[in-house]
């Protein structure tokens, strides 16, 4: 028994291992390839999986099989990283449990909708209007830079091609929707 579990641990590390090597990878690399985005997503929050765990947080990942991209997994990868943090770090203070979402499907023939979502306090409109704009932080006095979402919306935009919308109320959670197409027309 003691050797089938041994096997079953090793086996699980080596996993963990080449997830965070590929997704390492991929940030350094900014060529686009095609991948997988219910595996590319995984290996994504392999590496958020334990900040999640220790604040209570679980994650709902509802992913369309074989949905297939070429565009660029490093900003996707930093884009779906960021938007979870982001959510952990505002969507819920002192320690409130709670469930970040993630569904991904086709979205017509030449797109891919992604929903990134959480049932935390939510935002206000004045806050939400504010949301993407570049040094707008309500943890300032945290250590907070405001760049997170900055970052997110420059790269959905910018590198990724696609467009976004934010949904949210007091209350209500937040939902982020991302529209990126399957392909990149060019290497940004």
């Amino acid at each position: 028994d003691a050797s089938v579990q041994l096997v079953a641990n090793l086996n699980r590390a080596s996993d963990l291992v080449q997830s965070f090597k590929q997704v390492a990878a991929d940030r350094a690399n900014p060529a686009r390839r095609r991948f997988d985005v219910g595996e590319l997503t995984e290996q994504v929050f392999v590496g958020l999986r334990p900040e999640l765990r220790k604040r209570k947080l679980a994650l709902d990942i509802a992913c369309e099989p074989d949905l297939v991209m070429d565009s660029l997994p490093g900003p996707y990868g930093l884009v779906l990283s960021n938007l979870v943090l982001n959510s952990v770090v505002h969507a819920y203070p002192d320690g409130q449990k709670g469930t970040i979402g993630f569904k991904a499907h086709a979205f017509g023939t030449e797109d891919v909708e992604i929903v990134l979502s959480d049932d935390g306090r939510g935002m206000s409109p004045h806050i939400r209007r504010q949301a993407f704009d570049p040094f707008f932080t309500t943890r300032r006095h945290e250590g907070g830079t405001g760049l997170g979402l900055h970052i997110v919306h420059s790269m959905v935009v910018d590198r990724l091609q696609g467009r976004l919308a934010l949904k949210s109320e007091p209350g209500e959670g937040t939902t982020v929707r991302l529209i990126l197409p399957r392909t990149v027309r060019f290497e940004t």
